[in-house]
């Protein structure tokens, strides 16, 4: 389950980023406060593209982690990205959010940024799982799916099988490194992972979907998922999660977790394939 975990480390290092990096797309960059009960949500707007693109994050990661894959996009898009909560100029309440919380603040930027069309949704990692949940509960306010190397919710428990010595070690080195805040919402995170409930398999609804999966075996494995055995893994998760697609392409690249910042360019490809399937409605 943890390969979101692979990009922790930048992210204990430089939590997000802010919306100057944002703008080096040389596009203008609208910045909007999407209000929720206690805190607010960051969000960036790019562009002015017939299609709307809302991209979802990683774990600790914020808006400007996609900024060279919209830079790719150009004008075809209005791309809109933001912060979650306690992230970037997001604001919190203070409490760590679940699953189901951070969905339904993904479903408010939505509602805000493009309440009168579908959209494309974007998903990295921790995102990914964001995603798909969205996904599955809202098919309606989608024209397609692009998971970028996402987690899912079965496959901590695929992990622990395979090597629970090694996961529960990853678990510790990582609480240890996380600052407080983001240490809370890896102990919820890791809780709900963690329930038999999450292993029950979950079909993607009917849209088209990219997924694009890393294959790059770590030399120095900073976590499960980057070893060989915990990389075979996730690839045949990824092609479980791709099983029941009927419009749709799953493609591997020879890159660490962080696809969309190795080959922005096949993000970009991802979001168009999205956008002319859904067309063919």
């Amino acid at each position: 389950m943890k390969g979101w975990m692979l990009s922790l480390a930048l992210a204990c290092a430089a939590t997000t980023v802010q919306a100057a990096d944002v703008a080096a797309t040389g596009m203008q960059v609208a910045s909007v406060q999407v209000a929720r009960k206690g805190y607010s949500l960051q969000v960036e707007r790019q562009g002015q593209g017939p299609v709307a693109v809302v991209f979802e994050s990683g774990f600790g990661q914020g808006a400007g982690v996609w900024k060279d894959t919209i830079a790719n996009l150009g004008a075809q898009c209005t791309c809109i990205a933001y912060a979650r909560a306690g992230l970037g100029k997001s604001g919190t309440d203070g409490a760590p959010k679940t699953i189901e919380q951070h969905v339904q603040d993904l479903g408010a930027v939505i509602d805000a940024l493009a309440p009168d069309q579908k959209i494309v949704l974007v998903g990295h990692s921790y995102g990914g799982l964001l995603a798909t949940e969205f996904a599955r509960q809202h098919p309606q306010r989608l024209l397609g799916l692009v998971l970028v190397d996402p987690a899912t919710m079965g496959q901590r428990h695929d992990s622990m099988r395979a090597d629970r010595e090694r996961v529960l070690a990853d678990d510790k080195a990582l609480l240890a490194m996380l600052p407080p805040n983001m240490a809370e919402d890896y102990k919820l995170l890791i809780a709900q992972l963690d329930n038999p409930a999450a292993e029950t398999p979950r079909s993607l609804p009917d849209l088209p979907v990219a997924l694009l999966t890393s294959t790059q075996v770590a030399a120095e494995p900073f976590v499960f998922e980057e070893t060989a055995q915990g990389k075979a893994l996730w690839k045949r998760e990824h092609a479980d999660l791709f099983a029941g697609v009927s419009r749709g392409i799953h493609q591997y690249y020879a890159t660490g977790h962080n696809i969309h910042r190795e080959n922005p360019k096949a993000v970009a490809e991802a979001i168009r394939f999205v956008t002319a399937a859904s067309a063919g409605n």
